[in-house]
């Protein structure tokens, strides 16, 4: 019986050895998005994949994530795949810094999704080519690049990526110091996700950033701490929310005038492997080490900011950066090198001028096709709803008419129906005076003859006459009664 037992517990611990064997079944695959039937859907779920993968991966794997992905669109014969490609080496040339290369990438996926009239690809490749022109610096070419992706988000008639198009759009003013311009697109987006009721709690944690980003800049303490506090609240879900959170506690202790605090902080998260870093950090660590007077740490940091490549084209910092030096050079007497810092900021300072009238000038023509986008709306909304009005016009006069018709041909049969009463009245009259009374005044008159007659001849002679009219007046008081039983 023990041996029984013993051999039972070792196949159920065999049986269960062989499940946890089983290799998982990875959910979410790029497989599975790619055998999605729904084309759009299948299309977001990709690009997003990729751009997930390549922005948070470590720069050793991409190559052989790369492959892998390439393999697998070939495996499965995946529709657009080479558009999707050219994409896919876009954002891998960009994560490696190389701008021009991802440009390239980018604009031979534009030219493959054209050929197929595909407007959700189309939508993410104009947007992701102003993302690019935005890192170049070229604010110009980004806010043509974003009117483009516009026009492809209003055939897609997608609220929810218009709203993040208007999100999109505000970082570019916001760069470009119109900050009252960026906050205008950041409450459009919360206009279209509250009004098409969206629940997209990304959405909303992208736009509660933005609008501290923008908020900070213009020194706004209390509007910061309401954004601030609202990115902790739940209805937030993204990958950045820890970096959002982050930014925005010391850029609060930036505006309170906390710099060792700040520092403190922005020291420690350029170490957090949690927190999505880029070069304002370092921006801002050199402002906050400038404020708090240590000189020699804000030299440092704002002179490498400027050594970088991906301030090359960006003269809306790089003028505060040499502004900066400037005053580091002043407190240190060095005049002739605080002229020249000044003077580089100076020449900054006409460039990025320069370039916010370049984007007034396209974004008031954004705003032209936008108004008459939706004149164009409002004339077809007008022309449905005259067609409406036409139509109920019509319906309405319609049914007047059946109505009067369906009236008139009542009045008609009642009228009928009461002639035809008069002329069965009257007939019945004349029956009831000519022939009922006739044959019963001879039965009568013969019914007294009866009386006088005296021989039995005279009798059956009466008695014939008198049958006869018996049979007629009986004939006639049929004829009366079928006629009273007729309907019409």
């Amino acid at each position: 019986m023990k041996k029984i037992s013993l051999a039972i517990i070792i196949l159920l611990l065999c049986s269960f050895k062989a499940t946890f064997a089983q290799p998982s079944v990875k959910k979410d695959s790029l497989a599975d998005y790619i055998l999605l039937k729904d084309q759009e859907k299948r299309e977001r779920k990709v690009i997003m994949y990729i751009k997930t993968f390549f922005q948070n991966s470590p720069l050793d794997q991409l190559d052989a994530k790369k492959k892998a992905i390439t393999d697998t669109f070939t495996k499965y014969n995946f529709e657009h795949r080479e558009s999707i490609s050219y994409f896919m080496e876009s954002i891998y040339q960009r994560r490696l810094e190389n701008l021009q290369e991802s440009q390239n990438a980018l604009i031979k996926a534009i030219d493959e999704a054209h050929k197929s009239s595909d407007h959700l690809l189309l939508f993410d490749y104009f947007t992701h080519l102003a993302f690019l022109q935005t890192d170049e610096g070229n604010s110009i070419g980004a806010v043509s690049s974003y009117g483009l992706a516009k026009n492809e988000v209003k055939k897609l008639n997608d609220p929810y990526l218009e709203a993040l198009l208007d999100v999109n759009i505000s970082d570019i003013y916001y760069k470009s110091g119109l900050y009252g311009q960026s906050l205008s697109y950041l409450n459009q987006a919360q206009r279209i996700i509250d009004e098409n009721k969206i629940n997209r709690l990304n959405a909303l944690s992208l736009i509660t950033y933005n609008k501290a980003e923008n908020y900070f800049r213009t020194r706004n303490y209390d509007s910061l701490r309401l954004c601030h506090e609202k990115l902790f609240g739940p209805k937030n879900r993204t990958y950045k929310l820890h970096t959002y959170q982050k930014r925005t506690s010391y850029y609060l202790d930036l505006l309170k005038h906390n710099y060792k605090g700040a520092i403190k902080k922005i020291n420690t998260l350029l170490k957090d492997s949690l927190y999505v870093k880029s070069d304002l950090e370092e921006q801002m660590l050199a402002d906050a080490y400038y404020s708090n007077g240590q000189i020699d740490s804000a030299q440092y940091m704002t002179e490498k900011q400027l050594a970088k490549p991906s301030q090359k084209n960006h003269p809306e910092i790089k003028y505060h950066l040499y502004e900066v030096l400037g005053q580091i050079a002043e407190l240190k007497n060095d005049e002739k090198l605080a002229a020249y810092n000044f003077k580089l900021a100076l020449g900054e300072l006409k460039q990025n001028i320069n370039n916010l009238l370049q984007v007034g000038d396209k974004s008031s023509q954004i705003k032209i096709n936008e108004v008459q986008s939706l004149y164009y709306v409002n004339l077809l909304k007008y022309e449905r709803e005259r067609l409406w009005m036409l139509f109920a016009i019509a319906l309405a006069v319609l049914a007047v008419i059946v109505v009067a018709i369906f009236y008139r041909n009542s009045r008609q049969k009642r009228d009928y129906e009461q002639l035809l009463f008069a002329a069965k009245k009257q007939e019945l009259a004349s029956i009831n005076s000519h022939e009922v009374r006739n044959h019963l005044s001879n039965i009568l008159g013969l019914l007294d003859l009866m009386k006088d007659s005296e021989t039995k001849e005279e009798l059956l002679k009466t008695r014939k006459y008198l049958l006869y009219s018996a049979e007629e007046l009986d004939k006639n008081l049929k004829n009366v009664s079928q006629k009273l039983s007729e309907k019409d």
